[in-house]
């Protein structure tokens, strides 16, 4: 598996980084867009640091490879590829000190952490990559433009996430099938939309308003499944659609502005702010249904342990009403309570009130009460009981467990 996805990484690195040198800005000799670094960063924050040379070295032969392949001198392709892959290994040392090996980014705030630690490793580098070009006395703006290089950074996020939850992702994790031809006839959409010419304009219908209305609906339903990978693949790719049908002549981007750089710059923040959203979305929603199956599991391992031990467990209509989830395990007897006054009948007079104050003072919290429960001799056993109310909509309702202190067994004459 490591070989396969060495030799995919190689393919799609090369892709992707002749793509990216196509948007190259000639005042500061780097390109506007560096999709490579997404796909190197995922890979280095996930996998350990003994793995880290040979794809280290992979992406640098890449690198150098493909910008004298577009003609660049060969002191500038060493610089970029130098500094890219310092900026990207002191990131991912930084996120592994704090998260760990395969740590995946799930939680908003590790979502965000991931994002911010980028952002600030770009503008570092493209710092000291503009100070090491005026040391070779390049020509070069030695303005460093905030918004060129936070777009810089951001346009390859999407990508490291794809990469972070694509190696991380758990086996026993079920294939969302209806989920991927969603997104495959989306990104038919995508397509059909972007490579589209522009001399197809005119007032009445704005293919950029109906972009921006796609890009920000078509992620959203996504999200909603909160199936991170399939998410950050698809708007890894509509990334690439974005930026790529913007440097070929296609698009709702396409001559929007005087220069084709501004042009690709104003695709890359497009994808960016169209991913973060989204992402942060996915993730509250995947929470959320975890946390909702954690429950799920455990009312179900509850309800086993009561219908096995020597528990009870009911609910109070809010007609006084008693239903018993397992009748066969009430104590000694075939004829359980149906209502709340014959269940007071089986207490100890001494806590009757008690347990009246209790189910009027009942909350969304439950409060627990020791009680005294008689059995069909007329003896009384030391228990506890758990009270809860419960609301759905207009219907109210009590959930109830007892819990008795000791198996209530018959006296020994009856055994």
């Amino acid at each position: 598996m490591m070989l396969i996805g060495w030799l995919a990484f190689i393919c799609c690195d090369f892709f992707l980084a002749m793509m990216s040198l196509q948007a190259r800005d000639v005042w500061s000799l780097s390109s506007l867009v560096w999709f490579p670094a997404g796909l190197l960063l995922g890979i280095l924050c996930t996998l350990p640091p003994r793995y880290w040379p040979i794809w280290l070295l992979s992406s640098a032969l890449v690198h150098l490879v493909a910008s004298q392949l577009y003609g660049r001198p060969v002191n500038v392709s060493l610089i970029f590829c130098f500094f890219d892959a310092l900026s990207l290994t002191v990131t991912a040392l930084i996120w592994q000190f704090f998260y760990g090996v395969m740590a995946r980014p799930v939680r908003e705030r590790d979502i965000i952490v991931l994002v911010i630690l980028c952002i600030v490793s770009g503008i570092i580098e493209r710092f000291v990559t503009t100070w090491a070009l005026l040391l070779l006395d390049y020509p070069i703006d030695q303005s460093i433009s905030v918004i060129h290089t936070v777009g810089y950074v951001i346009s390859a996020l999407p990508l490291t996430f794809f990469v972070f939850y694509l190696i991380t992702r758990v086996k026993r994790e079920r294939i969302d099938t209806r989920g991927y031809l969603i997104m495959l006839s989306m990104l038919v959409a995508m397509l059909a939309l972007f490579w589209r010419t522009s001399d197809i304009l005119n007032e009445a219908l704005r293919w950029q308003d109906l972009a921006l209305i796609f890009s920000l609906a078509l992620p959203v339903l996504l999200a909603m499944r909160g199936d991170l990978l399939m998410l950050s693949g698809f708007l890894s790719l509509c990334s690439i659609i974005s930026v790529g049908a913007t440097l070929f002549g296609y698009g709702p981007f396409y001559q929007m502005l005087l220069v084709q750089q501004e042009d690709v710059l104003v695709a890359a923040w497009y994808s960016a702010v169209l991913s973060l959203p989204a992402l942060l979305c996915a993730s509250l929603v995947s929470q959320k249904s975890a946390l909702l199956a954690r429950h799920r599991w455990r009312e179900q391992l509850m309800d086993n342990v009561l219908q096995h031990g020597c528990y009870h467990r009911f609910q109070l209509g809010s007609s006084d009403d008693l239903r018993w989830l397992y009748q066969s395990r009430w104590p000694e007897s075939g004829h359980a309570p149906v209502s709340w006054q014959q269940f007071i009948g089986w207490l100890h007079p001494d806590d009757r009130l008690a347990v009246e104050q209790l189910k009027n003072s009942a909350s969304a919290t439950p409060q627990v009460l020791p009680i005294r429960l008689a059995d069909r001799y007329g003896e009384f056993h030391q228990s506890s009981m758990a009270l809860v109310a419960c609301q759905e909509g207009q219907v109210f309702w009590f959930e109830g467990v007892i819990f008795p202190l000791q198996v209530l067994l018959p006296p020994e004459g009856d055994i």
